[in-house]
């Protein structure tokens, strides 16, 4: 196995460099998105809730800086003001869609129809109406309507494929592939949007990164989703050993598609420390839930566990010292490919 080749001053240098775009491109969603609220809002009985609100900053600091900036600037590429809008414009339209499907607003054949035709809808309600009218322009700018269409449709399939973790009794490799294609095809969604699609070298490399994105999410959400009657990989089966060995062979797959690209070393060095200053938080919430379950044997006994015990708090210098270590780490990680691939080939 290769030694470590990216330094721990390597590491902090990327992370304050992201630290600083990322603070340096909060002033676009100030001042883009209020005109654009109140213009979607015009003439509508409702408006746009505060939560709403930090919920569409959230999509939008995934989208942007994760999803598509970091893989344009890996390639050499920069967004232009008209992809920027249709990120923006889509981060308004994910959550809302998530909720027309998480609240039954809309029943899934009609959704289903929706994401198909959705010139024939008629709205019954103001997140229809924005969902809509956000849909239309979104595929209005595109160059693919049709590519946009067909993943917001794997969205769908997979939002109906992951009503199985309301049940106790989904499979765990069932809940691996869930956990994995949501994710993935969200991403998909997010690309499918900007004038670039990912070759198919790229997309190799983004399915684990996904699934390890989402595991991370999960791992985090143990303490909500045990009161929300939600299954996922960290709260139903909880055997973080193989978990933690299943992350570390996401993250080894995802270095290895990552370092076959044709791109600039520091550019990828730089995209590697981007995605896993994500996952490094992940393998951290999963230290600390290993640590904090050991004999619990059921969901009663998890759920009964504090809110610190689940909860990863990273806002302590300890903790944040203990993440900086884990990027680096995840960064340098090896592994045999022909085992890793194998390893996650199977979903």
């Amino acid at each position: 196995m290769p030694q470590p080749n990216v330094s721990l001053f390597q590491t902090i240098r990327c992370l304050c460099t992201l630290q600083w775009r990322l603070k340096r491109q909060e002033r676009y969603f100030h001042q883009h998105l209020p005109p654009l609220l109140a213009q979607l809002s015009a003439g509508q009985p409702t408006i746009f809730s505060e939560k709403t609100i930090q919920r569409i900053h959230k999509y939008w600091q995934l989208g942007l800086h994760v999803i598509c900036n970091s893989l344009y600037q890996l390639s050499g590429q920069q967004l232009t003001a008209n992809e920027q809008q249709r990120i923006l414009l889509f981060s308004i339209l994910g959550p809302l869609y998530d909720d027309l499907f998480d609240d039954q607003v809309m029943s899934n054949e009609q959704l289903e129809a929706f994401t198909w035709q959705p010139e024939d809808h008629l709205p019954q309600s103001f997140e229809e109406h924005v969902v809509k009218t956000l849909y239309l322009e979104l595929l209005s700018m595109v160059p693919d309507r049709k590519r946009v269409m067909e993943h917001l449709h794997q969205v769908f399939v997979w939002q109906q494929a992951s009503l199985e973790q309301l049940s106790p009794e989904i499979g765990e490799a069932a809940l691996y592939e869930i956990t994995y294609k949501k994710s993935y095809y969200s991403i998909l969604l997010y690309y499918s949007i900007l004038d670039h699609y990912p070759a198919i070298a790229i997309k190799d490399m983004l399915y684990p990164m996904a699934g390890l994105l989402q595991l991370t999410n999960d791992a985090f959400d143990v303490y909500k989703d045990v009161r929300s009657g939600i299954y996922t990989l960290p709260n139903l089966y909880r055997n973080y050993d193989q978990l933690q060995q299943h992350f570390m062979t996401g993250v080894a797959l995802f270095n290895h598609h990552l370092e076959q690209l044709p791109f600039e070393r520091f550019a990828k060095v730089f995209y590697s420390t981007t995605m896993h200053a994500l996952h490094g938080m992940g393998c951290i919430a999963l230290e600390q839930l290993k640590a904090n379950t050991r004999g619990v044997t059921s969901m009663a006994e998890l759920a009964a566990l504090s809110r610190k015990a689940l909860v990863c708090d990273m806002d302590s210098w300890s903790q944040k010292i203990k993440w900086v270590k884990a990027v680096r780490r995840l960064v340098n990680y090896r592994q045999p490919v022909h085992a890793a691939v194998a390893a996650v080939a199977v979903l």
